[in-house]
């Protein structure tokens, strides 16, 4: 009985040895916050869920938050570490500051053109999420797969002129021959200079 109690101890310390060491994990938030005390609006990536980072920075009554994105991470935010980077997108076809179009159907944004405002790769979706802001429609935001998407033509410059191409020179006036005859405005007629008649 000892031999074996012994024989189990010997391979729990070598499996524990041989394990990899733990690493604890959470979720990141990207939200929006806006204190509707202070009339001010801002971004905050922390490990709090919407609902518990409105709790713990002063309540429903004074703050309002939007998630924009949240991913997973490795390790902790304890002693005020921040939280990991937002991964970046996987061959994207978009990127920030890319005009799109929503291409979901049967959706209420379905037609909807806006701007991608942050574009990352979702390990748990294993696929590329954007989020686009509506300036047309209240500076509204959502969230999209890549493939509820399509590239919009951005509208064509302001004619402002192209250092590489000088605008042409406005046509000037005709100039009247050497031997005309200039002509006040209201005077008579001037005689048509002939051999026979010289200009004076």
């Amino acid at each position: 009985m000892k031999q074996r109690l012994k024989s189990l101890g010997l391979s729990l310390v070598l499996v524990l040895g041989l394990a990899p060491a733990a690493q604890a994990e959470y979720r990141a938030y990207l939200l929006e916050v806006y204190d509707h005390i202070l009339q001010k609006k801002w971004d905050a990536a922390t490990g709090f869920d919407p609902s518990h980072y409105i709790a713990v920075h002063g309540g429903g009554n004074r703050l309002s938050v939007l998630l924009k994105a949240t991913w997973h991470c490795y390790g902790d935010t304890s002693q005020y570490t921040p939280t990991c980077p937002m991964p970046e997108t996987h061959q994207g076809l978009f990127k920030v500051g890319d005009q799109v179009e929503v291409t979901l159907d049967k959706h209420m944004t379905q037609g909807w053109k806006g701007v991608v405002e942050l574009a990352l790769w979702r390990d748990d979706l294993r696929a590329n999420v954007y989020g686009v802001r509506f300036g047309a429609k209240k500076q509204m935001f959502g969230r999209y797969f890549e493939f509820n998407l399509k590239a919009t033509n951005p509208p064509p410059p302001a004619a402002t002129g192209n250092p590489e191409t000088p605008a042409v020179a406005p046509a000037l006036p005709a100039l009247a021959p050497l031997n005309a005859t200039v002509q006040a405005p209201g005077a008579p007629a001037a005689a048509t200079p002939t051999p026979n008649n010289p200009a004076p």
